[in-house]
């Protein structure tokens, strides 16, 4: 067991869908309430700001700062009571840090709460590199983080990539990485069609058996 790994964050490690769809709602409802339906159906998993300008819509983009403001005040001061880490994640990564199997997280999750729930779980040591959407200056897609990381570290050349959407997907794609697909995670209903995938898992215990 040495190949590294490079895990999605929110749909993959952890399970943050509830909050966070409770929070899109109760902004929308505040802001555009007639646009509460897309709220309700939004992928989890893009930006925060480019998810809330969806879910506004056109008409309503003159509230997206104070949506994307009141968004980061809500979730992040109940983040950890909130979220939870999917079954068997934290024995799984116990036993890849045990093994020296190297591993970084790349999620369009922001730094601060990323950073927040990390550190209460215990993971800091599992991760070599953590990416987030704000991590840098300059902001960067998925593919992009992913590309840090590999020119970072020798050791993820080739590295498996762990993501729950398609966006994980294509990125892991484009990179030349093989794409192991979190069935359980939030991209469920998704169009797979243009995704390569290396392997799927339906529960995050079955990482250990695939490398």
């Amino acid at each position: 067991m040495s190949k590294a790994i490079i895990f999605d964050f929110d749909g993959t490690l952890v399970d943050s869908e509830k909050a966070i769809y409770e929070c899109f709602q109760s902004l929308t409802r505040r802001l555009a309430p007639e646009r509460e339906r897309y709220a309700k159906n939004i992928l989890i998993g893009p930006p925060l700001r480019d998810t809330a300008s969806e879910i506004l819509g056109p008409e309503h983009q003159d509230s997206l700062d104070k949506f994307v403001q009141s968004f980061i005040e809500m979730h992040d001061e109940q983040v950890i009571q909130h979220t939870q880490p999917y079954p068997d994640v934290a024995n799984v990564l116990h036993e890849l840090h045990k093994n020296n199997v190297p591993m970084a997280v790349a999620t369009n999750k922001r730094q601060a709460p990323t950073i927040k729930l990390i550190d209460h779980f215990g993971w800091k040591d599992y991760f070599k590199f953590i990416e987030c959407s704000d991590s840098e200056p300059q902001r960067r897609n998925k593919e992009g983080m992913i590309q840090d990381i590999i020119n970072q570290n020798e050791s993820f050349y080739g590295s498996y990539f762990i993501g729950d959407t398609v966006n994980d997907g294509l990125s892991a794609n484009l990179n030349q990485l093989p794409f192991i697909k979190a069935c359980y995670g939030y991209g469920r209903d998704q169009d797979w069609s243009k995704v390569t995938t290396y392997q799927e898992i339906h529960q995050f215990s079955e990482i250990l058996k695939l490398i």
